[in-house]
């Protein structure tokens, strides 16, 4: 059954003493005071779309939770980003305020719980479009591309937005007033385009990564494992190389094939992800977990954490 729109237009939102589909979890505040500035659209539309999109400022450091339905959620930013977590595993969507326009697809396959953490005084621009689950099965559009995101929990994919994509979010973000005897009508065939554009960037594939053999995956497993018994040592690429059989070009090959990075982004990858896992069970503290990770700086180790998972190392301990 189609919904009508529910908009909020440049006002203030203020947290409410109720239970919403949204749950504010940090910080206190009371009821009536301003949360987020902006402007704010949810509609569920007769194709079985639930379009969203927000033009706001968060007024706090804010977390929220809801729980996640399943289906494919399309989204453009096109200012700022967000750090979100699904089922606890975090995606960091953006750098920051004035970062370029970029666009994502993230997947959930089964109830989750979602999280956001915004930050204060972070203007963030973006338009989201919702697909059930079967919604592809239903239209019998034939995107092979996009099938294999519903397949995975939590699976995820960002590009770069075409400039028609950019056009499609603007028209739904800002809606022309001058038309609104048809303004669901109008919001409803801008979503369906922004799926179809998206379904056509996603068409134009690179070519496809060849499949591994047995005889490399053997040598990717010894270099990993040589890898994760050096963590606390100054790696060289010839010494991974070796350890593999191989030529320094051709471990690299194998690395980006594999993995889609080269073999010291992939090692310090790993070094995170173990610093990440002791910062969270609280057994070392920040300085501690930086020099573990080969980082003589805490601040560059700070750095670079954050734009791996979207959050600080602090964050993560305290979590």
């Amino acid at each position: 059954m189609h919904e009508a729109a529910k908009a909020i237009s440049f006002q203030d939102i203020r947290h409410q003493n109720r239970t919403d589909k949204f749950k504010l979890v940090a910080p206190v505040i009371q009821p009536g005071d301003t949360v987020l500035h902006g402007r704010y659209c949810s509609m569920a539309l007769r194709s079985g779309l639930r379009f969203h999109a927000t033009d706001i400022v968060d007024m706090h450091d804010l977390v929220t939770q809801a729980q996640a339905e399943p289906g494919l959620t399309i989204g453009l930013f096109l200012q700022g980003g967000a750090s979100v977590s699904l089922g606890g595993k975090p995606f960091a969507f953006g750098e920051g305020g004035d970062s370029q326009p970029h666009a994502f697809a993230l997947n959930c396959a089964e109830t989750d719980l979602f999280e956001r953490r915004g930050k204060r005084g972070r203007r963030v621009c973006k338009v989201n479009i919702n697909l059930p689950p079967d919604w592809l099965d239903r239209q019998e559009l034939a995107a092979d591309d996009v099938r294999p995101l519903f397949c995975g929990h939590r699976a995820v994919r960002t590009w770069s937005p075409s400039a028609r994509h950019l056009e499609l979010a603007q028209g739904l973000l800002y809606p022309d007033p001058a038309m609104p005897f048809i303004h669901s009508l109008h919001q409803e065939s801008l979503a369906l385009e922004f799926v179809a554009e998206t379904l056509r960037q996603w068409d134009q594939r690179p070519e496809p990564v060849p499949r591994l053999g047995g005889r490399d995956l053997a040598r990717l497993r010894r270099a990993c494992d040589y890898l994760d018994a050096h963590q606390d040592s100054r790696l060289h690429v010839d010494d991974v190389a070796r350890e593999a059989g191989m030529s320094i070009s051709g471990v690299q090959r194998l690395f980006h094939a594999a993995h889609g990075a080269s073999v010291l982004e992939f090692a310090r990858t790993r070094r995170l992800l173990r610093a990440r896992e002791a910062l969270e069970q609280g057994s070392i503290s920040v300085t501690e977990a930086a020099l573990n990770a080969g980082y003589t700086s805490s601040a560059n180790f700070a750095t670079a954490f954050k734009r791996q998972f979207g959050i600080s190392p602090k964050d993560a301990r305290r979590r």
